[in-house]
């Protein structure tokens, strides 16, 4: 006697308020919940597998067509990373904002990749951002997430797949704000003390040491530390000018200059003995990183920082597992606060617009009037605490 079939059931959607059935591992779209359209789409379903005829999907939802804005929140994801693996590069190669997309991607698509993506609504929108507070994320990244997906459907409308109107709507959901919702927040970035620097020190490996003590007296980022190379820099005049290949800001037409006063140049000078397209801060071949880099890299660079901090302040005895984490995290910190140490010190003492001028804060649309007011500012802190 054959096998009875099993019968997929009819189900609410309930981020959505969509009623759905669950075929062959794939969840499909039949409109609103207790609908007599989603009614009758499930009745045609069943039959079909039934009869052992393969299932349409209602409204040809699957259907993968250019010029149709029926296509699916998946195909519509996966042409939207095939863009920005393209769009979000530097130096030739995708920048972390491609992940990020990715990651991002995958909470969109958990629920939703066989919906049409002009049925995509502020609601939905609404419940994602919901499962993404629900897994522990931080309010703050909530809002960057629920930026990308938005600007996702504007890419969309741009080319056409989806209707402009679907982009609008998605922009009008406010972001989460602090105190009003239950994500979780994230302390600030602080400035890290000077007697806590000074404790690390002498646990870093000396190329490190430099690394921090140049980041310490220049402010910058702690890629530009990492790139920095001899052809870089401008050792013409009293002040040097280091002018990074590639920076955060450079896609918005934004010129970034790094000065460096008597400090920095004494804590560089050795490091420039190289040849000029070389990389001034190079790990040591006994260092463990990945495939013997020819430069430290942020996560490599960082993690040495912490290596250190774990040496210059090991736990008590005793301190393990969830303990010795949160040990860790206290005890330790990043190269990213040391630019926030310099900021604070040379806001206190030349104010705001020159400390913005040294941390590459300035926007895009000031004048060269402007830039070279802003340059004597810069050197004059350079030369005075730099």
């Amino acid at each position: 006697m054959a096998a009875k079939k099993r019968v997929p059931s009819y189900c609410l959607h309930k981020p959505s308020g969509r009623a759905i059935v669950k075929v062959r591992g794939k969840i499909l779209y039949l409109g609103k919940h207790g609908s007599d359209e989603s009614r009758e789409a499930y009745a045609r379903i069943i039959a079909d597998l039934l009869a052992d005829r393969a299932v349409t999907p209602p409204k040809a939802l699957e259907l993968d067509s250019p010029n149709t804005s029926s296509i699916t929140l998946g195909v519509l994801a996966g042409r939207y990373l095939e863009h920005a693996q393209g769009y979000y590069r530097k130096g030739g190669k995708p920048t972390s904002e491609v992940a990020a997309i990715r990651w991002v991607l995958k909470f969109l698509l958990a629920n939703y990749s066989g919906l049409a993506a002009d049925a995509f609504s502020v609601g939905d929108l609404r419940a994602v951002r919901q499962t993404m507070v629900e897994a522990g994320i931080s309010r703050g990244v909530c809002n960057q997430n629920t930026g990308r997906i938005v600007r996702m459907f504007r890419w969309a409308a741009s080319v056409e797949i989806v209707p402009a109107s679907v982009w609008s709507s998605l922009q009008t959901l406010p972001g989460l704000k602090a105190g009003r919702t239950e994500a979780k927040e994230t302390k600030p970035v602080e400035p890290v003390a000077d007697s806590i620097i000074d404790a690390t020190l002498p646990e870093m490996p000396p190329v490190v040491r430099a690394m921090v003590e140049l980041q310490r007296a220049t402010g910058m980022r702690p890629s530009e530390v990492c790139t920095m190379r001899p052809c870089d820099i401008d050792r013409s005049g009293e002040v040097w000018k280091y002018t990074p290949a590639e920076h955060k800001t450079q896609h918005h037409g934004k010129r970034r200059i790094v000065y460096i006063g008597p400090r920095g140049q004494s804590i560089l000078m050795p490091y420039l003995l190289r040849a000029d397209d070389e990389h001034c801060f190079q790990p040591k071949r006994h260092i463990a990183v990945p495939r013997l880099q020819k430069r430290y890299r942020r996560d490599s660079y960082r993690q040495a920082i912490e290596r250190a901090c774990d040496r210059a302040f090991p736990a008590p005895d005793g301190v393990i597992g969830e303990k010795l984490k949160q040990w860790r995290r206290e005890h330790r910190w990043t190269p990213n606060r040391l630019r926030h140490s310099f900021a604070t010190e040379a806001r206190a003492a030349f104010g705001l617009e020159a400390a913005q001028v040294l941390l590459g804060h300035a926007s895009a649309s000031i004048t060269e009037i402007y830039a070279e007011r802003d340059a004597t500012k810069g050197i004059e802190v350079a030369r005075a605490i730099g």
